[in-house]
């Protein structure tokens, strides 16, 4: 059996809203957490927007599943994971079988990372990037 998730510590509340959290970022930010909040949206109208970890999360069914990360310099990612509620193992490999493309960079085995790409090739990975999305809120 793996160790608790980090997600299990409490992270102090910065942010009360999306928009809160929209306000504080960059305007280059804010276009790249928009376009991630569109993706996301685009996969399944049905999630629920709220901010959970300082950052734009989205649960399905009461479950949190999806957050992004813009914290740092680095580029702004979509965390893909199974809640809190399942403990992860960082050295056992992920089951999930929805990224033909190699799109996410995994983090342990119930937790993986998809980076923003640039406008271009954000027009070109699009469907792909959606359908990762889709396949992974399908899992149970």
């Amino acid at each position: 059996m793996g160790r608790p998730s980090p997600y299990h510590r409490r992270v102090p509340a910065r942010f009360a809203t999306v928009d809160d959290f929209l306000a504080a970022q960059t305007a280059e930010r804010r276009v790249d957490v928009q376009a991630l909040r569109e993706l996301v949206l685009e996969a399944d109208p049905a999630l629920r927007e709220v901010i959970k970890w300082n950052s734009p999360s989205y649960e399905l069914r009461g479950q949190d599943r999806l957050t992004i990360h813009a914290a740092g310099r680095g580029p702004v990612r979509l965390i893909l994971h199974l809640g809190v509620t399942r403990a992860e193992d960082k050295t056992r490999a992920p089951s999930f079988t929805g990224d033909p493309h190699g799109l996410l960079t995994w983090l342990s085995d119930i937790r993986a990372s998809l980076t923003l790409p640039g406008p271009e090739e954000l027009a070109h990975r699009r469907t792909r990037i959606v359908a990762v999305i889709r396949a992974w809120l399908a899992q149970p």
